[in-house]
């Protein structure tokens, strides 16, 4: 990471030696050996570097702090070029040095290495550090993981990861700006650092998440989803996730684990940007893969299923998934529903019934019986239905009653509801049929498969 202080300890060749000494009073905390100063003449060339006791030992000798900084100048310095190699480095560094001036080709200072601070392999390459997320399915269990109940009982949500993923990349700057640019949104941002962030546009999702990591230096992001926003498969979740991912990698030995970064998440979209949810999707997309998902009064355990390899084959020959088209703002169906637990005017019957069901549907999955899988989703949908009315309209039963009536055994809305996308269990048997049919309707079949990682991070070269 480039010394943030440079300007700081650089001074014209008419600098005094008590200009120099006033400036390390505050400096000195960030270079080697309370006090260092590299002096330029008028065009910008380092001509000597200057530390705390050359100057002391100049004022032992006699020779007035007014007097000009060249007085103890060490004009036989070591310094390396910007594109030395981390070997050519430490060789400089073996002399004994623990400040090592960076110049350009035309002896500028731009950069500053510190021993202390110097890892060899770091400096070999800018590097680009990548942090890769997949959305979510949730098969059932979904509208218990709000904290309104949860706060009452325990609760499950059961869930996989699919191959659509949102990737974040970071490369950093040589000074304190953020600027944000995201791919599939056409979006861009820029702030001189992350304190003076401001929201307003459909970027702050991704601001907030850079905002709560509080990183002090500059960097380019770049973040880029295979999927829209709004459509039920937990993709801010998705997001955010890639964005701390890819941010936490730079906090070495603060590093945050998988659970306190699904904790940001949610902190960052739950109460940071207001997004009413619940929990599931910061977990299941943060690590990845079928989990089983335990929401208790004090703490959220993530259990990782472990299925047979031919279960896993089949549920990915027999499940379909269609596009039906539109978005919808997750956080307005989830309020009104958030709102209805707090007035207990739900039947908490209900969510006991869900939460039996998931188990059901989870030991299926473990003993490898699909097709009853396939049934308990259609159980899982209708109870879903009753739970929440605002989940569906007339296209979603349209398109799912179709399904049923082609030959289909179950299925569901993801996300909240109203559209998106929607998942069905049938036989390869009708599935050319259930795609024509829904196809007229405007519901497109997306081939997909099931991701078994969670968060990825990763550098490349630049």
């Amino acid at each position: 990471m480039p010394f943030k202080y440079l300007d700081r300890i650089i001074f014209g060749e008419n600098a005094s030696l008590k200009d120099v000494l006033e400036r390390f009073n505050e400096t000195a905390l960030h270079t080697e050996k309370n006090g260092f100063a590299i002096i330029t003449n008028k065009k910008g060339k380092c001509i000597g570097v200057v530390s705390d006791g050359d100057i002391r030992r100049k004022i032992l000798e006699g020779i007035s702090i007014d007097f000009s900084i060249k007085l103890a100048l060490n004009t036989d310095f070591s310094f390396v070029s910007l594109n030395d190699s981390p070997h050519k480095v430490l060789r400089q560094f073996d002399k004994k040095v623990t400040n090592l001036p960076v110049l350009d080709l035309d002896g500028k200072p731009v950069d500053l290495y510190q021993y202390s601070k110097f890892v060899a392999s770091t400096r070999a390459e800018q590097r680009i550090i990548r942090a890769r997320v997949p959305v979510r399915v949730s098969f059932s269990g979904g509208g218990t993981d709000m904290s309104s109940y949860i706060n009452q009982t325990s609760a499950a949500v059961l869930s996989s990861t699919i191959n659509k993923y949102c990737t974040a990349s970071v490369i950093v700057r040589s000074d304190d700006e953020i600027h944000i640019t995201s791919k599939d949104l056409n979006l861009k941002y820029s702030a001189k650092n992350f304190k003076v962030i401001e929201y307003g546009d459909d970027l702050d999702l991704i601001k907030a998440a850079i905002k709560i990591m509080e990183p002090d230096f500059g960097f380019d992001l770049e973040t880029y989803a295979e999927f829209e926003p709004g459509t039920g498969l937990g993709g801010s979740s998705a997001i955010v996730v890639s964005v701390l991912g890819a941010l936490n990698y730079f906090r070495n030995e603060q590093q945050l684990n998988i659970y306190q970064l699904a904790d940001v998440a949610y902190q960052v979209e739950r109460i940071d940007m207001q997004i009413h949810g619940g929990w599931q999707d910061q977990y299941a997309t943060a690590f990845g893969g079928f989990s089983w998902i335990e929401f208790r009064q004090d703490e959220v355990i993530v259990n990782p299923i472990m299925l047979q390899r031919e279960t896993l084959l089949e549920l990915e020959y027999n499940l379909m998934l269609f596009r039906l088209g539109g978005q919808r703002s997750s956080s307005n169906i989830q309020e009104s529903y958030i709102n209805e637990i707090k007035n207990k005017s739900k039947n908490l019957e209900s969510f006991t019934k869900m939460a039996e069901l998931s188990i059901k549907m989870k030991e299926t999955l473990l003993k490898g019986e699909v097709k009853t899988f396939g049934d308990l989703l259609h159980d899982s949908w209708m109870l879903k239905k009753e739970m929440n009315k605002s989940i569906t309209n007339q296209l979603v039963e349209d398109c799912y009653n179709t399904a049923r009536d082609l030959g289909a055994l179950g299925g569901k809305l993801l996300g909240a509801g109203g559209s998106g996308y929607m998942l069905i269990y049938a036989s390869p048997l009708y599935w050319k049929q259930i795609t024509e049919a829904l196809a007229e309707k405007g519901a497109v079949q997306e081939i997909f498969k099931f991701s078994k990682n969670g968060l990825e991070v990763w550098s490349t070269k630049k």
